[in-house]
């Protein structure tokens, strides 16, 4: 019997199923988002675009009480990522850990050390908090590390979307020149994703695939 997969690949164009592939293929779960209390619409949305754009599968929200990023600004970027709310902020750092991946913290503290510093080889998550006083001293405390990006002029902090921006995109730049790739999905897990977006690339794709199914059957 044709599968739902195979269906989906004959309804998309080739272009479409090639450029799921290559996305596929640069796409992580070792290089993980989280953001705690992030209450602006339009820095929750860019935080969402910069993230899914480099490779990035999960973002945790943590602590915030609504999160509705702004549907202009994140331009379709949250259907492709995998978003997990979480309120308490503690467990969101234990579930990670528990996966086993480093949690850094972005705060300009004493103890925060430059981003260069970070094992980017190894699974990690980098968190940041909101726009006004950054993130609680409770999360602060059950973090791995601390870390900032180095700045050179007399501003000494940036906003919170650019500052996920630039980390981010350091990240992946360090995780490419020390693995020699990105992209670290399981089997299993592509092959869950690739159908999830192919059907999110064809028009009316539940209702399609099914009737096809059942002639099939018929």
């Amino acid at each position: 019997m044709t599968s739902p997969m195979e269906i989906l690949e004959r309804l998309a164009t080739p272009e479409r199923v090639a450029r799921i592939d290559e996305v596929l293929a640069n796409r992580t779960r070792g290089l993980v988002l989280v953001l705690e209390n992030v209450h602006d619409p339009h820095n929750q949305a860019a935080c969402i675009r910069s993230a899914e754009g480099l490779g990035l599968q999960e973002i945790h929200v943590a602590g915030v009480q609504g999160f509705s990023p702004n549907t202009a600004v994140v331009h379709g970027a949250d259907k492709w990522v995998d978003l997990k709310v979480q309120r308490d902020p503690v467990l969101c750092i234990r579930k990670l850990k528990e996966r086993g991946l480093a949690v850094a913290a972005a705060a300009l503290t004493p103890a925060a050390v430059p981003i260069s510093v970070l094992d980017f080889s190894k699974p990690i998550a980098l968190a940041f908090g909101n726009e006004h006083d950054g993130l609680s001293k409770e999360f602060l405390s059950k973090c791995d590390t601390i870390f900032k990006v180095p700045m050179l002029g007399f501003t000494q902090s940036f906003n919170v979307s650019v500052s996920v921006a630039v980390s981010l995109h350091f990240a992946v730049s360090e995780r490419i020149r020390l693995l020699g790739r990105n992209g670290d999905l399981a089997e299993p897990d592509r092959l869950v994703l690739r159908e999830k977006w192919l059907r999110l690339s064809v028009p009316m794709a539940d209702e399609v695939v099914e009737e096809m199914l059942r002639r099939e059957k018929s």
